[in-house]
């Protein structure tokens, strides 16, 4: 059966946006203000659970108290979705940075995967899958190096979808369909990265500019919605615009 459940459990942040020059007082300020640089982390069902990332805020802190304020954040974020940690077959991480991997203790239960290069380059005792791999009804693995030579993003496919809402009036439902999801990861940033054509190269392992952008074009001909690594969901226009400019070349598309 395809995704009949997707939701953001926590959504994440950048320490520095698409249109600003890497600075300290900005990432300082940034901080300050309570702004941590975490992953998004995402809520896939099909017939198994899985959630994509730990979304792990102010990573260069390593003290105690951030590693248990990081915990205790994913735990409600978790808490406030009606979900517990044990409710989760499979914990997917998209590549081996600490902003994305580092709430992994909290579930010993579940099955942690991974590419399969993720899981050779750094030795790591995790299921690794190929490309194209699917690891439940509808989710399946996209190999997408660039920000790192071993990163992956997943594309979902729903059930037709609804959105219910109660109103003063009694209550409304919106229609959504069946839809692909890019749950992109680091490929693809958040969306002000995603609209400029820029890409995250301020880590020490990026791997290439010519890859990463070969990874988001491949995410982005196939998405109607994005889930990036650190932001919100939103629509994908670039899908939009091709399949308008198809449509003006031929009108009987």
């Amino acid at each position: 059966m395809p995704v009949h459940d997707i939701r953001i459990i926590k959504p994440g942040s950048i320490l520095i946006d698409a249109f600003e020059v890497p600075a300290s007082q900005t990432i300082a300020m940034k901080k300050r203000t309570g702004i941590g640089g975490g992953s998004t982390v995402t809520y896939l069902a099909s017939d198994k659970t899985v959630l994509v990332d730990t979304g792990y805020d102010y990573e260069e802190n390593t003290s105690a108290e951030n590693r248990d304020a990081n915990r205790q954040r994913l735990i409600h974020c978790l808490m406030d979705a009606g979900l517990t940690p044990q409710d989760i077959d499979i914990v997917f991480i998209t590549h081996w940075h600490a902003d994305h991997f580092m709430n992994l203790s909290l579930f010993p239960e579940s099955e942690v995967i991974c590419s399969e290069a993720v899981v050779q380059r750094h030795g790591l005792a995790f299921t690794g899958v190929a490309d194209k791999t699917e690891i439940a009804d509808g989710i399946r693995v996209c190999c997408t190096p660039g920000h790192t030579v071993d990163h992956a993003s997943l594309l979902v496919t729903t059930e037709p979808l609804r959105y219910r809402e109660r109103t003063q009036s009694g209550g409304s439902i919106s229609g959504i369909g069946s839809v692909t999801v890019a749950v992109a990861g680091d490929a693809i940033i958040d969306a002000a990265y995603y609209c400029t054509e820029k890409f995250w190269d301020y880590n020490a392992d990026f791997y290439s500019h010519e890859a990463a952008r070969t990874s988001s074009e491949t995410l982005s001909a196939q998405a109607d919605f994005i889930i990036p690594g650190h932001g919100t969901l939103f629509r994908n226009i670039r899908k939009d615009e091709s399949m308008i400019a198809r449509k003006e070349q031929d009108p009987n598309q």
